[in-house]
């Protein structure tokens, strides 16, 4: 790791972070978080090299020095995605060290990037999500398919948007499955990664995250109904999620089963 690096990463290093290459394209940063102090859900930044050799980015934990160097090794930023409105902490320090990206930002997070000053004065320079099934798809034409992204913002109370990596079927997102305990997020931490009965309440698939979508999570129960549809449209096998362990394999049964409320109902 060079002197420049270190001095260019806002957060200093993390003996916690867990750097894992799942292929050829994808990255992941994993590090241990806990929901108001207290219940492990694990963070997760997600880095893919598209075949244009530049890297689209999901930036949701601090960035370290370990992560700019990998992150600057693997390609020219062109793309920096905020995952939902609730995930922007970081998302500034990753546009100051790759000012050279486009953001992608839920309506929320272009609010927030307004009033504190951060928003660009060149519109060109980032997009806004937020129109729900009226939105269009900044990246089907950007990344000739290779991205491609469904708005959640009028449905889900975090504006989340849910991307899919097309080559390797693999789609990335926020909030909107989780796949607790945060193992492989924890597995460098003297902390546990569960709390008992409540871990197990946020896994994909159970009643219990059926209902906290249902009843908690969804704004507007139609746009819900056809975002789910939207991706469970999509072609994927591996989730990314930025809380909880990735589902390596069966990720398209696990969406379809977490979301079936919507997706089983006309």
């Amino acid at each position: 790791m060079s002197a420049e690096t270190a001095t260019n990463a806002p957060a200093p290093p993390n003996p916690e972070l867990v750097i894992r290459k799942l292929d050829e394209h994808t990255t992941i940063f994993s590090v241990p978080f806990a929901r108001m102090g207290l219940v492990p859900f694990g963070g997760r930044s997600t880095a893919i090299k598209l075949q244009d050799g530049s890297v689209w980015l999901a930036a949701s934990h601090p960035l370290d020095p370990a992560t700019l160097e990998t992150i600057t090794a693997m390609g020219p930023v062109k793309h920096i995605v905020m995952l939902d409105a609730k995930h922007g902490m970081y998302t500034k320090s990753y546009y100051d060290a790759f000012p050279a990206a486009k953001l992608y930002l839920p309506a929320g997070g272009v609010s927030t990037w307004r009033k504190k000053g951060f928003l660009p004065s060149d519109e060109s320079k980032y997009a806004s999500y937020g129109e729900g099934s009226k939105q269009v798809d900044p990246f089907e034409a950007t990344t000739g398919g290779e991205i491609k992204s469904v708005d959640f913002g009028k449905a889900h109370i975090n504006q989340d948007i849910a991307f899919l990596h097309a080559p390797t079927k693999t789609l990335i997102q926020a909030d909107l499955l989780f796949n607790l305990p945060p193992t492989e997020q924890y597995s460098r931490s003297s902390s546990r990664p569960t709390v008992p009965f409540i871990s197990g309440l946020l896994r994909h698939s159970t009643r219990a995250h059926q209902r906290f979508i249902h009843h908690l999570a969804t704004k507007d129960k139609a746009e819900m109904k056809w975002a789910a549809k939207k991706v469970a449209e999509w072609d994927f096998d591996r989730i990314i999620p930025c809380h909880g362990d990735v589902i390596e394999t069966g990720g398209k049964k696990a969406w379809v089963d977490t979301f079936a409320w919507f997706t089983n109902h006309e």
